[in-house]
């Protein structure tokens, strides 16, 4: 499959005085069209730089971004990539869905005219339909969750950034908004993840970029992950849960 991102060398400091802090130190990895890729690993190790880098909310200190082939590094708009990041803020609670995500098409530079069909397109594929006129205010935190999915689809990008999609939800909800990210992915939507619920990792994820200390520990499948971690499990197979716990001493900063 055709390569949609691929991320080189990232390299990220901080310096404070005297005091220097490398985020991230060197960062490489590719997601395919239609791919589900899982950033892993603990606090600190780089997740949320890196994605912040590749929604364009971060300058990298070295390294590229290209997608589909095309440098957009310093690009101040990134249309072909949605985020979402999740949790209770991001929405004006007295407005209905479809009016905030009327504003937000507005930012997207999505033309007046076809706004009217893209919201209820990306409002039917979170199954919001029934309650588009209904203020956020009013709104579950699972319904919030799946506005601010149909919110970064807006545009039809070719790359969702999706953080901790379900953290906090009940099992049900989880479930069922995990059943609509692998319906994107079958569309042909490539989805960079980053969650600490190993067992969403494990039923989502087609591969794994693990970090660790702003580095590349090891990339490859669920299975690559657990064969690394070699976990010594004689009554059952090892789960990526077990097999993460085993690798994450090695992943943390020093």
């Amino acid at each position: 499959m055709e390569n949609i991102l691929s991320v080189k060398h990232l390299k990220k400091t901080y310096q404070n005085g005297a005091h220097i802090f490398n985020a991230l130190v060197d960062v490489s990895f590719t997601i395919a069209q239609g791919e589900i890729l899982s950033l892993l690993g603990p606090n600190g190790a780089g997740k949320t730089t890196t994605v912040s880098i590749i929604g364009g909310y971060l300058l990298p200190t070295s390294g590229q971004v290209m997608m589909n082939g095309k440098d957009i590094t310093t690009a101040n708009k990134r249309p072909q990539i949605g985020v979402s990041f999740g949790g209770e803020l991001g929405f004006y609670r007295n407005s209905t869905a479809k009016q905030n995500l009327a504003f937000f098409a507005d930012l997207a530079k999505i033309p007046y005219r076809k706004q009217k069909l893209e919201i209820a397109r990306v409002l039917d594929i979170v199954d919001l339909t029934n309650v588009a006129n209904k203020k956020v205010g009013t709104f579950s935190k699972g319904m919030t969750q799946r506005l601010h999915l149909a919110r970064a689809l807006l545009g039809q990008p070719k790359l969702l950034l999706l953080d901790e999609p379900t953290s906090g939800l009940d099992v049900e909800i989880a479930q069922s908004i995990r059943g609509t990210i692998k319906h994107l992915a079958a569309s042909g939507i490539s989805i960079l993840l980053t969650s600490h619920t190993m067992s969403e990792v494990e039923t989502l994820a087609d591969h794994i970029v693990l970090l660790g200390s702003g580095k590349v520990f090891a990339t490859g499948s669920v299975n690559d992950i657990i064969n690394k971690a070699q976990v010594n499990e004689s009554k059952h197979p090892a789960t990526l849960e077990e097999s993460y716990l085993t690798l994450a001493p090695q992943l943390r900063r020093k």
